[in-house]
């Protein structure tokens, strides 16, 4: 969440650096869907599993400790407030989803209310609207929007030509699809509902939008006959919108980008932006290094210490027994067990934490049989130790007298909670 944040944040200050006070407003709003879109997805691609694998990760082995004669690996969860973050990130979550589709869902009735009670005119009417579009024209203020292919004009105090100027301006956004664009950059701030700059990138998309739909308007209307429009419209003159959500206090940024022509090089700014993903790139392949690191630390510690396995016979061990050895020796053992091993569920939830002695027979032929729990915990830890086991690859048998022969071996495992 915090990279996934940080990489936003990058992006948008890259934006508003470059981009944001230039006319190439098709480029900006690739760029601004595109940097939402990939500060979601790089954590993910950087590391292997996702959030739900992550919260699962934290059951399996993540510490071995060695003492001189016995083995103790230690299944270790994350701290608890790890779930606790995940279920607040998943509340979160659930209620922007929630009040998205309510308002999706109200919009959606407010449409249908409209065509069922006023005249639907299409393009071939000749009121210049996107072919597929909807418009419907009503005798009030209502302040005209575009929803997906439905145009909604109130003509209360509007003349002929203002008319069509509102029209010029709904049209473009429903020809270049800008309900689509907010709805998908919606949804990313639904799953990044903690980002700020998320919500930031998602008002310069609206922003942007406007202003595409400002040059429209202009090319149907004139500069001056718009520009008389917008007046009215902040001086609270006549008619009070030209658009839903058009706010006066973003009057002045849209006269000042329409009175911008495009930079020789603007578009190459875009280019700038490549660097930042790839030295996010960059630390996000170092951010996977730790594990490894971990994994080296910790096969160092049992290199330097002096282990003895435990190894129970039905008599004392007799002089000259080598004990059987896991492939590729002690080290090999202690990394299955910490790949394999999960915390169960019960255990967690249950707080259940302790050490687990598992004993078995390596067989002279290298399988292990007789598996059984000689000290169990509960809260499934007990049937875990004991799956491990079973899925033991053969070991190299003991060996007495120069034969192979048959030995119980004991493994304790330590599940801990923190």
């Amino acid at each position: 969440m915090l990279f996934s944040t940080l990489a936003t944040g990058l992006f948008y200050g890259l934006y508003c650096l470059t981009l944001r006070r230039d006319r190439w407003l098709q480029l900006n709003i690739w760029y601004l869907l595109v940097a939402i879109g990939f500060s979601m997805v790089f954590p993910s691609l950087k590391l292997p599993n996702g959030l739900e694998q992550a919260s699962q990760s934290v059951a399996s082995v993540e510490e071995y400790l060695v003492t001189m004669n016995e083995v103790e690996i230690s299944a270790i969860t994350a701290p608890r407030t790890l779930g606790v973050m995940v279920d607040l990130y998943l509340v979160g979550v659930a209620l922007c989803a929630a009040y998205l589709l309510f308002q999706l869902a109200a919009q959606v009735v407010i449409v249908i209310k409209l065509r069922r009670k006023h005249k639907v005119y299409r393009a071939s009417d000749g009121f210049g609207i996107p072919r597929g579009a909807a418009l419907v024209l009503l005798d009030d203020d209502t302040a005209p929007y575009s929803f997906f292919n439905h145009i909604v004009v109130g003509t209360r105090g509007l003349n002929d030509d203002e008319v069509r100027c509102i029209l010029a301006h709904e049209s473009l956004h429903v020809r270049q699809g800008h309900s689509v664009d907010l709805l998908f950059a919606r949804l990313l701030c639904c799953l990044a509902w903690f980002n700020p700059f998320a919500w930031l990138i998602m008002r310069e998309i609206r922003a942007v939008h406007e202003f595409l739909a400002d040059a429209a308007s202009i090319g149907a209307c004139g500069r001056e006959g718009y520009l008389h429009l917008l007046y009215r419209q902040a001086t609270g003159t006549g008619y009070g919108h030209i658009t839903n959500n058009f706010k006066s206090i973003n009057l002045k940024k849209r006269i000042v980008m329409m009175n911008k022509s495009k930079t020789r090089f603007g578009a190459w700014k875009v280019l700038a932006a490549l660097p930042v993903a790839a030295l996010l790139m960059m630390v996000g392949c170092k951010q996977g290094a730790p594990e490894n690191t971990v994994a080296e630390e910790e096969a160092a510690v049992v290199n330097e210490a002096t282990v003895e396995p435990i190894i129970f016979t039905n008599d004392s061990m007799p002089e000259g027994l080598v004990a059987p050895e896991f492939p590729d020796g002690a080290e090999a053992l202690y990394k299955y067990i910490a790949e394999n091993i999960h915390y169960p569920d019960q255990a967690k939830a249950d707080g259940i934490e302790g050490r687990v002695l598992i004993r078995f027979v390596v067989m002279n032929d290298g399988s292990v049989a007789n598996i059984e729990v000689a000290k169990g915990i509960g809260g499934g830890c007990d049937e875990e130790a004991v799956r491990v086991v079973k899925g033991m690859p053969k070991w190299k048998p003991a060996i007495y007298e120069g034969k192979a022969v048959n030995v119980q071996y004991c493994i304790p495992i330590n599940f801990k909670l923190q």
